[in-house]
């Protein structure tokens, strides 16, 4: 077995495109959610051209063979923070504390690497890096001077004076300097969307307050109607249900994290077409996030498990009630194994909930397109769209959690990144 790890090259001037023809064992349909076997997809260029069975390609084709492979659109993870990494037990301020701009750029770069050869071909970063260094990452990667998955990015969390922390501002006005855009007034969080805007950002991340202090209804509508009034997305960091209807009824486009989320609330996200991204991991998985030099006590292992058990039933509840689940991993712990490995972690709870490996794959192909802004290229494998295409070895349906995490193929924007033969 050998792998082959190849990097997009700037085409000469007159040179045709690269055409390939996949021969895939089973392929998943993000569109109608459902498995087909035996099919074949033309590759020409950045696009793909045809989907189905019998395709005659012209002469020179490359054909790869992934008939023991289930093929997916290229997975999206909706909820990262590149730029940020930490222990479990540190304060979340630590990071921006111990690690200059370049440290962390330097190491994002690595870290967006793991994400695409896991299969992640696209990801939304929200916020938790810096003052705009997640589009200076954006930019690396657009230009093929860095590795990695196409980015959709927010800049700085738009907050209130905690940010996401108790007591921030009094503390550490650093830190607030830094990471955060406060928002001080309705007109003010008009204005912090423009600025984000003419910065070049893709969407709107706002914290809705964990601490003593949260931004204002009024608040909340001024930031929605101006980024809607640019076509941009407002998506919305809300983890308790007074902040959750707050900011559904300032009309935001998604919900982040929703840890605990009542019934009525789905319902009003169902009806109003919101989604949510449940950040969330399995009890196995969580449990290896924490630092192995401090032991974790009986209650806060069986608070770990009741936590990480209503969370997957809410995902199950969500997609019953037709809340759009969109797939979201949330990784900026530091763990030993590749960051983009561990953010498949999310996908892994999302199926333990719901049990259907096709409602799972729905959540970070043709769902999370749709959250993030692309899905008039990416998402689904069709014609006329990106090639954007991941292979998984064996049957992902019958064996969603194993065949997952055994990636053979990564193709982005008609380029291989990985070819495992």
């Amino acid at each position: 077995m050998f792998i082959i790890i190849s990097f997009i090259c700037i085409a000469s001037i007159g040179q045709a495109p690269k055409v390939y023809l996949l021969k895939v064992g089973k392929m998943y349909d993000s569109e109608n959610n459902v498995f087909l076997k035996d099919q074949e997809i033309l590759v020409e260029g950045k696009k793909i051209t045809k989907v189905g069975t019998g395709i005659k390609a012209a002469d020179g084709t490359e054909v790869i063979n992934l008939k023991n492979c289930t093929v997916s659109p290229g997975l999206i993870d909706a909820h990262t923070h590149l730029l940020t990494i930490q222990k479990s037990t540190d304060p979340l301020e630590t990071d921006v504390l111990m690690n200059s701009d370049i440290e962390r750029s330097l190491r994002a770069v690595q870290i967006a690497k793991t994400y695409l050869e896991a299969g992640f071909t696209t990801i939304r970063d929200l916020g938790n890096s810096g003052m705009f260094l997640d589009l200076n990452l954006k930019r690396s990667i657009n230009n093929g001077w860095v590795t990695g998955p196409r980015m959709i990015v927010s800049g700085p969390i738009l907050s209130p004076e905690d940010g996401q922390f108790f007591n921030l501002s009094s503390q550490n006005r650093f830190v607030i300097d830094r990471e955060y855009r406060v928002i001080k007034n309705s007109e003010d969080a008009r204005q912090a969307v423009k600025d984000h805007i003419s910065h070049g950002v893709d969407v709107i991340k706002v914290v809705m307050g964990d601490g003593r202090i949260t931004l204002t209804l009024d608040e909340v509508k001024s930031i929605v109607e101006t980024a809607h009034h640019y076509n941009m997305k407002v998506t919305a960091h809300a983890t308790y249900d007074a902040v959750i209807a707050r900011a559904l009824e300032a009309g935001v486009d998604g919900i982040e994290h929703g840890y605990g989320i009542a019934d009525s609330l789905l319902d009003i996200m169902a009806r109003k077409k919101v989604y949510l991204v449940p950040t969330i991991g399995t009890f196995e998985s969580n449990r290896e996030l924490f630092d192995p030099e401090k032991k974790q006590t009986d209650a806060q292992m069986k608070g770990l498990q009741e936590f990480v058990k209503k969370s997957e039933e809410i995902v199950k509840k969500a997609i019953e009630k037709g809340v759009m689940v969109v797939n979201g991993a949330d990784m900026y712990i530091y763990t030993p194994k590749p960051q983009g490995v561990v953010a498949k972690n999310s996908m892994e709870a999302y199926y333990v909930g719901c049990g259907k490996a096709n409602e799972v794959l729905r959540t970070a192909t043709w769902n999370a397109a749709i959250a993030c802004g692309v899905n008039r290229f990416t998402g689904v494998i069709k014609e006329k769209m990106t090639a954007d295409i991941v292979a998984f070895e064996g049957d992902i349906e019958k064996d969603f959690v194993a065949s997952l995490y055994k990636v053979k193929f990564v193709m982005k924007d008609g380029a291989i990144f990985v070819n495992i033969k």
